[in-house]
């Protein structure tokens, strides 16, 4: 796996030495953190120290001003208030130590805003769920406009007006969007998440260290996983979600013997452990599907490529032997 060759293995085995946390729950969203040790990896420097840019539509460029290799996530996004045309990445990539990347496979994602960005600091995304697939399949393809179309149909499908500005569902759902960041919590040891929507396994997160994961989870979350989410939610607005566990009394009618809190806590405790382990039967049966790896860049210890199987897409990294990168969305999401 430490090679730029093909290898099939369950995705199981990317999320080597990662224990499972408490799940959250927020209506139909579940977050099962990924707990780890990251001492022996190799240092990554994290996405939000990068400077990024565009140097024409379709080509982002990336500096890396630290000392170790960078990783730049998988479907990352860049989306800007100032005018200029946000774009995304169709995979993952590496920087060289106090390098610079100018990735020319870039997708604009905002149809109407011309204009280029600027170096530096940006606020950081993730394509949304529902794009992700589609990226990644049109990551060999040529022209910085051949996204436009999946928007379009991702915002139709959200109730907007059919054109390839991603802003405009950023923008229409931007209150809904930052509840997520607030409704679900880090933990200290966090370095991934297994995301479930209505019970099923919506994409599965790994990251490189603590600091890596704590810059990118509130991108995954708000514009990966609550975007899905928001659009999931208008087809499918079923109160409670079919995949959370109803809080059941001793007696059914609140006439159980005992304390009325003790009886409750007992209640939310017998809940909380069914959706623990609802959540963890879903993460075993993903766990033994297959991927294929296919390394397409190495650098400093480090390999980087994409990560696919019949079900999910995305990408992957190892280093020092072992996995530190886990980035795949299930393809059932995909519109």
């Amino acid at each position: 796996m430490t090679t730029l060759a093909h290898d099939t293995l369950p995705i199981g085995d990317l999320l080597a030495d990662c224990t499972l946390g408490r799940v959250q729950s927020v209506g139909r969203m579940q977050v099962l953190p990924l707990l780890g040790d990251t001492v022996d990896a190799p240092t990554v420097t994290v996405p939000t120290d990068l400077w990024i840019g565009t140097s024409g539509y379709g080509t982002l460029t990336f500096v890396n001003h630290g000392p170790h290799v960078a990783l730049v996530p998988c479907h990352l996004a860049v989306l800007v208030k100032r005018g200029a045309q946000d774009h995304a990445m169709p995979r993952a990539a590496l920087v060289e130590p106090s390098g610079e990347l100018a990735f020319d496979a870039a997708m604009c994602v905002q149809q109407t805003q011309p204009g280029l960005i600027p170096s530096g600091p940006q606020p950081l995304a993730v394509l949304p769920l529902t794009l992700r697939a589609a990226a990644s399949a049109s990551a060999d393809a040529d022209g910085y406009s051949r996204l436009w179309p999946a928007v379009q149909r991702f915002n139709a499908s959200a109730g907007l007006a059919e054109t390839g500005n991603l802003a405009l569902f950023t923008k229409h759902y931007a209150l809904e969007l930052e509840r997520f960041v607030a409704e679900f919590e880090c933990e200290p040891d966090q370095v991934g998440a297994v995301v479930l929507l209505d019970g099923e396994i919506a994409g599965i997160e790994r990251a490189p260290s603590r600091a890596y994961w704590s810059a990118m989870w509130a991108p995954l979350i708000r514009f990966c996983y609550g975007a899905e989410a928001i659009r999931h939610g208008l087809h499918d607005p079923a109160d409670p979600p079919p995949s959370r566990t109803v809080l059941t009394l001793p007696g059914g009618d609140g006439a159980a013997a005992g304390d009325p809190y003790d009886v409750l806590a007992e209640a939310l405790r017998a809940a909380d452990a069914e959706e623990q382990r609802r959540a963890e039967v879903a993460l075993g049966a993903g766990a033994d599907q297959v991927v294929t790896t296919t390394g397409e860049a190495a650098h400093a210890g480090v390999t980087v490529g994409r990560a696919e199987g019949e079900g999910w897409v995305g990408a992957y990294a190892v280093g020092a032997d072992r996995p530190i990168y886990a980035s795949l969305t299930a393809r059932s999401f995909g519109g």
